[in-house]
């Protein structure tokens, strides 16, 4: 099979559902939360036009990633691979008013720029889509207080924690501090943002950002600091883990909203910014199916390269692939604008 019937045949970008009243200002053409190659946009310090991108160094980046749970760290790509103007799917999305792509109206560039991106996920592509400089600081400072929440209430918390509940926390405890209007703006500006803008197809989760994982219904895995959620989800793993071992172990389990947004607004830090390399790795919030049962699995021992393709080289893999029952969801040459992900077990 070709890779434009592949494409015809498998293809389900989902409609993203828009909401709170930041976006709908957003919508309504007062802004835009992303950099468009329209605009020059200034800085506000001194008014002088500002770069592409954010220049974080590689020790500020570190500063600000989550303590555990988001991919190994990328390499920081010089390339800038040329992309045609006409290759940028989100553009296609966006004037055809819906969010369904139609592969059959794509032209075979514009197919093959699609897999290379996910096949090159962290390249940096010249088509891309970054978050507007002007939002750095906010970035930075969002990110920088989501940390702040998960090193008090700890790690495992962390991850079931809602946003209400992230609310509370901020304006309970001094160590935390309470959060203010600009990071709580930017958080559902992202939320509600509408991903397939810079490359992402897969679909909306969750519709509100005060979704919360009822508490009653997880089980901790002893040993992870993670959770899964009790029935098919926890049955899944405890049977793969049966039938391949017990090297194989869980590497994330159910992330709220919360924990979803930490962990792509780090990303986005790494990235320098671009949006699109970010959702490459990442799913943005909302869209995540941790949300509603999937969850990571590795190796003992293999640690942060759980989540490169080493994990798919290892006996325990091979193991897990030759089992019937098990499915991953984001295979190679995905339809969701995704990398592959050998770790990622697909529920339902």
């Amino acid at each position: 099979m070709n890779k434009r019937a592949f494409l015809e045949g498998f293809f389900t970008a989902s409609t993203v559902a828009f909401g709170g009243h930041f976006m709908w200002r957003r919508l309504n053409g007062e802004g835009s939360l992303l950099l468009s190659d329209a605009e020059s946009p200034v800085l506000p310090q001194t008014g002088e036009a500002a770069p592409k991108g954010f220049a974080f160094t590689p020790v500020e980046i570190k500063s600000l990633l989550p303590q555990q749970g988001i991919p190994a760290p990328a390499p920081v790509a010089d390339l800038r691979m040329p992309v045609l103007a006409s290759e940028n799917l989100a553009e296609n999305v966006s004037h055809s008013g819906n969010s369904r792509l139609e592969i059959s109206s794509l032209s075979d560039d514009q197919v093959d720029a699609y897999l290379r991106k996910i096949r090159n996920f962290d390249a940096v592509f010249a088509s891309d889509i970054y978050l507007d400089q002007r939002y750095e600081s906010v970035l930075v400072k969002t990110t920088k207080h989501l940390a702040q929440v998960e090193s008090y209430i700890g790690h495992g918390h962390f991850n079931l924690m809602s946003f209400d509940e992230m609310l509370r926390a901020g304006r309970n405890y001094p160590a935390i501090g309470a959060f203010e209007a600009d990071e709580l703006n930017f958080l559902e500006e992202i939320f509600f943002a509408n991903p397939n803008r810079y490359g992402f197809f897969g679909k909306k989760i969750s519709h509100e950002i005060t979704d919360a994982i009822p508490k009653a219904e997880v089980s901790k895995i002893p040993n992870s600091g993670h959770f899964l959620l009790k029935g098919e989800s926890l049955n899944l793993y405890n049977k793969i883990k049966a039938d391949v071992g017990d090297e194989v172990i869980l590497t994330s389990g159910v992330r709220s909203n919360v924990k979803q947004m930490h962990l792509f607004l780090a990303k986005s830090i790494e990235a320098n910014g671009n949006l699109s390399r970010a959702s490459r790795s990442l799913a943005p919030p909302g869209h995540s199916y941790h949300g509603v049962g999937d969850f990571d699995i590795g190796k003992i021992g293999l640690g942060a390269r759980n989540f490169t393709n080493e994990f798919s080289q290892t006996v325990e893999y091979e193991r897990i692939a030759r089992l019937g029952y098990v499915d991953i969801r984001y295979p190679t040459d995905n339809l969701f604008g995704v990398r592959f992900e050998p770790w990622h077990i697909k529920l339902g």
